[in-house]
């Protein structure tokens, strides 16, 4: 995976920098894996048809000529969404000039019926249903790749800021979940940490704070004066309902791949 290869390098680098859990540097390359990935859903719509790009209400809107083919709307996180476009108002060519000239506007105001396209709001359900069927098909793999990027800043840009928080807890008894008390035992909050280690998703993302929390671990909680001991680590993976075992052994060789 592209982002292990980046944090394992990165650590090569500096050894004695195993504390640098994720940096700025990979949130600042997720960003641009976010706008790259959007970039390719736009061309594929261009290729559809969809040529005008408006920036609207945070979204990029894609609009196709043709009214009734509707407006296709990109979010920032990743949401894709087919609507019907409004009712225009365009100036058609005509004797006085060319499209949306001043003269062919002079002429909206002599005959304003015919500068009202209403194409978009009269098309059929049935219709428009199938173009939103077709186009949301023409471009699924791309944009499933980007929410797949976006989910990746995501949790990159949580993981960055998940240190801090863990040392929080661990020098203060700061919870790491809104709401709780605070944590006073140094057994406490060992427990709070295997809990939220344990607590997180099996999959790719779960497993990119999974590692942060075990770099905690190793970095801090074992050099202190209450480290885990094996015994507790063992125990605790007997009960653990994770998908892996807890564990202190450097990943890198598993972040190359």
């Amino acid at each position: 995976m592209i982002l292990g290869l980046f944090i394992a390098l990165a650590r090569a680098q500096d050894p004695a920098e195993d504390d640098e859990y994720v940096s700025e540097e990979i949130v600042v390359y997720g960003k641009l894996r976010v706008d790259q990935a959007r970039e390719k859903v736009v061309e594929d719509l261009k290729n559809l048809g969809y040529t005008k790009l408006i920036e609207k209400d945070g979204a990029i809107v894609m609009r196709h000529e043709s009214p009734w083919r509707g407006d296709v709307w990109l979010h920032d996180d990743g949401w894709m969404r087919i609507r019907r476009q409004p009712v225009r108002l365009e100036a058609p060519p005509i004797f006085l000039g060319k499209k949306n000239s001043v003269g062919a506007w002079m002429g909206c105001v002599l005959y304003p019926f015919i500068c009202v396209r209403p194409g978009g709001q009269v098309v059929s359900t049935r219709k428009f249903q199938a173009v939103e069927t077709r186009t949301a098909a023409a471009v699924e793999g791309d944009v499933s790749e980007w929410g797949d990027r976006v989910a990746d800043l995501a949790i990159e840009t949580k993981a960055d800021a998940l240190p801090d928080r863990l040392q929080a807890l661990w020098d203060e008894g700061q919870p790491l979940e809104p709401g709780q008390p605070v944590l006073v035992s140094a057994s406490q909050r060992k427990a709070a940490i295997l809990r939220y280690w344990e607590t997180r998703t099996d999959n790719e993302w779960g497993e990119t704070m999974r590692r942060v929390v075990e770099g905690f671990v190793r970095a801090e909680v074992q050099h202190s004066d209450d480290p885990f001991t094996s015994g507790e680590i063992r125990k605790f993976n007997r009960r653990s309902r994770a998908g892996r075992e807890f564990s202190l052994e450097r990943r890198v060789a598993d972040e190359g791949r």
